[in-house]
């Protein structure tokens, strides 16, 4: 429940729901509804593969998937969403399947202040490195908001680019069309995927992520990849 709407109180309310980064940026430039005034970025630190894992499944004749880690991302985000829109504001929560339309997440993430544009293509964390995803709300509530952050720290490293089977990583960037993780991919390359993807049941497999395993920025975190699991249970307690 939000007491009063300002960005302090948003961000603290994401992060009381699970949120592991949060941070606040403008609308303009993205693909939004006119009312919206603010988008909150949300961060969710992905230190197990398992929140990676892609699930398809069979419904009517199409095929679908989805991972849990953008499940979470689009619960945490309509909790938020409708925290806001009891407290008087509009809001919404961005969809997996509307991502890509309405909000580059990680230019998002970048203006908010939850990382630094990567070597590897990605947004890097100092905290977890790579090793995060995205969601987001767009309201129509005034917060004021994050800048981009002043320090750099992805600018001399190339790990990720060895780490690469294919050299899609290199100094032009990332090249789409050798990346083996690629969402829409050619024919010759979907024959990769399912050659040489990790699949840890028939409906489930993992994506290459080699890039984000390689880098070493935060790579050492330690911690539950479930919010809560915290360690052990109390004496007593089962």
């Amino acid at each position: 429940m939000l007491e009063r709407v300002d960005a302090v109180a948003v961000k603290a309310l994401a992060r009381e729901l699970g949120c592991d980064k949060v941070g606040i940026t403008a609308p303009e430039g993205f693909n939004l509804p006119a009312w919206t005034r603010s988008v909150v970025v949300l961060a969710q630190a992905t230190l197990d593969e398992a929140w990676d894992y892609e699930m398809y499944i069979a419904y009517e004749g199409k095929v679908f998937w989805s991972k849990p880690i953008y499940e979470r991302l689009v619960a945490l985000a309509g909790r938020l969403a409708l925290a806001l829109g009891r407290a008087g504001f509009r809001a919404e929560p961005l969809t997996f399947e509307d991502s890509a339309a309405l909000i580059d997440l990680r230019r998002a993430a970048v203006q908010a202040g939850l990382g630094v544009y990567g070597l590897n293509g990605l947004v890097v964390s100092s905290e977890y490195g790579p090793r995060m995803r995205f969601g987001a709300v767009y309201t129509a509530a005034p917060l004021a908001p994050d800048g981009p952050l002043d320090a750099y720290y992805c600018s001399s490293c190339t790990i990720c680019w060895g780490a690469c089977p294919d050299r899609a990583l290199g100094p032009k960037g990332l090249d789409r069309s050798l990346c083996r993780a690629e969402f829409d991919p050619t024919p010759q390359m979907a024959r990769l995927q399912e050659r040489e993807g990790k699949r840890p049941s028939p409906a489930t497999r993992l994506q290459c992520s080699r890039c984000i395993a390689a880098c070493p920025i935060g790579k050492q975190v330690g911690r539950p990849y479930v919010p809560g699991l915290d360690g052990p249970s109390p004496a007593g307690v089962e």
